[in-house]
């Protein structure tokens, strides 16, 4: 998606920013809150192009010399007035002090290219003549130091700078940090508006498909591509197999281990423990959506009724199964974080999952 394309399902909240600064009353330091997955960083991108447009403050127009120069240069914009830090893009998991200011005690090895830093690339003077605009993907990832070392520039803010920070758990920053941040809350996408984003991520899904997507998903298409990498349409299906006895446990563990999926990790025990923490999650998901089928709910509001209700599991008496079951799932959920062997904490899940097939009540 490029920078210039508008996020679906933000428009009202970054309207109300470019007014702001239109009326020069934005602050400047922001912190784009809300779950994963629903376009938080797409967003911010999107709102500096509506900041640096020759027409701007607004909807960027996509063809000056400011929006051409945003939106080349791949994931690097070839705009000199904004730097990103993508800790997605570098694939670490702790953005460090490093990329936040360039001390010359800092006995760790690791160097960033001052421009590169925070304070670095706010000490030098915009070319362009309007705002420098640093952006933050995923800020909770800040350490500790690095969080401390963005504070000086939080509380001593360079004129004409702005800074936002994104992230979907605003508790892992600190009372410090956060009480220098304007909060911008996101929430989650429309099912339509989600379903429509996916399918043009993913133009082999069918229409019924994505909608699957966006609806399992809760609205975050981010976290609707994770599903869909990690093969959620054949895992719902095996596991619905066994809350209707159409698979036993052991051909569905079977199925499960052969089923096509990508669960990235550096060994092969840690590429199980993925695969098994999704089965369990989704288990735990189907579970959760039974409970609230049988105390009333309307399938339509729950990202498995329909289907579960299609599938005639809801029956008097359910809520006294579904208890045992599900804190199996809980303690087998536990068990895989604990590195107890994937494939057997799988097996005694699905055997009790199988608890509340048709043949068991």
């Amino acid at each position: 998606m490029s920078r210039l394309d508008a996020p679906l399902g933000h428009g009202e909240v970054l309207g109300g920013l470019w007014r702001a600064a239109a009326a020069e009353r934005l602050p400047h330091a922001l912190l784009f809150e809300g779950p994963n997955g629903i376009g938080k960083f797409m967003a911010a991108r999107y709102f500096a192009a509506g900041m640096f447009c020759a027409s701007g403050p607004g909807v960027p127009c996509g063809t000056c010399g400011p929006c051409h120069r945003l939106g080349s240069g791949g994931e690097e914009s070839n705009h000199p007035d904004l730097l990103e830090i993508d800790p997605i893009a570098t694939g670490e998991e702790v953005i460090k002090i490093a990329h936040i200011a360039h001390r010359e005690n800092d006995s760790s090895g690791e160097r960033v290219a001052l421009r590169r830093t925070v304070e670095g690339f706010l000490d030098l003077k915009p070319q362009e003549g309007g705002a420098r605009v640093v952006i933050v993907r995923e800020a909770d990832r800040l350490n500790l130091a690095a969080q401390n070392a963005l504070l000086k520039t939080l509380e001593e803010p360079r004129e004409g700078t702005l800074l936002v920070l994104v992230a979907g758990r605003a508790d892992a920053l600190l009372d410090t940090v956060i009480s220098r941040l304007t909060r911008v809350a996101f929430g989650r996408l429309e099912e339509a508006d989600s379903a429509q984003l996916i399918q043009s991520k993913l133009p082999e899904l069918t229409p019924g498909e994505a909608r699957d997507l966006a609806r399992w998903s809760g609205g975050c298409p981010g976290r609707a591509m994770v599903l869909q990498s990690q093969g959620i349409h054949a895992m719902t299906r095996i596991l619905t197999g066994v809350l209707t006895a159409q698979l036993g446990p052991i051909q569905a563990s079977h199925e499960i281990w052969q089923a096509e999926g990508e669960f990235p990790g550096k060994t092969e025990r840690a590429k199980e423990r993925r695969r098994g923490r999704a089965v369990l999650d989704l288990a735990l998901n189907l579970t959760a959506d039974l409970g609230a089928l049988e105390a009333g709910t309307q399938p339509a509001s729950l990202a498995h009724g329909e289907a579960l209700r299609a599938a005639g599991l809801v029956a008097p008496g359910l809520a006294n199964r579904l208890t045992p079951v599900r804190e199996r799932l809980l303690r087998s959920r536990a068990d895989i974080d604990a590195n107890l062997t994937p494939g057997a904490v799988l097996d005694s899940a699905l055997l009790a999952l199988a608890y509340l097939a048709p043949r068991t009540r």
